[in-house]
């Protein structure tokens, strides 16, 4: 599939839901709004949309963030060379990248790094392992994988308070939409994030993401 780019605030929230998992049919509004009004009701409904509203890029980034609170918090989220397989990818999104992450029927597992993985291996024009038979990749698999992804790292969470952590996850991928935390400064083009009325040029202390366990 090729990547796909990141939608706007306006978007219909279903767009971004149907990306990532199935449509609710429920969630008729716009992106910004339904993102506020999940994340204060349904913070796993609300990293979904996340998931499937920002690009591809920036979707399996914020997966590898998720996954990278686990490591602060002293759990696993999977084989660690994997998931630095797929930062390579996010880093560098070339197709020596991503087959060096693996094929798609190569990858077993269901960690968060094992569905991040996939969610790179999706990223593929070719599923097949024939060339000469060539067979179209779904265009969400991979935004599905990240949402997987994210869930299953929240799922993980050591801690007494799940609820706590599905809320971080939702604030670093609001973030992310705003251009924040990102691996490198400058390293995507800022776009409108999903904060109602946040202005991408305007700097916003956001603290340290690694210390808020």
């Amino acid at each position: 599939m090729a990547e796909l780019s990141v939608l706007t605030p306006a978007a219909p929230a279903a767009e971004a839901l149907t990306r990532a998992m199935a449509p609710d049919a429920s969630e008729n509004g716009d992106s910004s709004a339904a993102a506020a009004r999940l994340a204060a009701a349904n913070p796993r409904r609300a990293m979904e949309l996340i998931a499937g509203w920002l690009s591809t890029r920036e979707s399996v980034w914020w997966g590898c963030l998720c996954a990278a609170q686990l490591l602060k918090a002293g759990v696993e989220p999977g084989p660690g060379a994997l998931l630095a397989k797929v930062l390579n990818w996010v880093k560098d999104p070339t197709d020596a990248n991503r087959d060096a992450v693996g094929a798609i029927l190569e990858i077993e597992g269901d960690t968060p790094a094992h569905l991040l993985a996939r969610a790179v291996s999706f990223t593929t024009d070719n599923m097949s392992p024939c060339k000469d038979q060539p067979v179209a990749c779904p265009t969400p698999l991979a935004h599905r994988m990240v949402a997987m992804a994210a869930l299953a790292a929240a799922d993980m969470w050591p801690g007494p308070n799940r609820r706590e952590c599905e809320d971080h996850f939702v604030d670093l991928g609001l973030d992310v939409s705003e251009g924040l935390h990102l691996w490198a400064k400058g390293a995507l083009a800022l776009h409108p994030g999903l904060r109602k009325g946040a202005d991408p040029t305007t700097f916003r202390k956001t603290g340290n993401i690694w210390e808020k366990w």
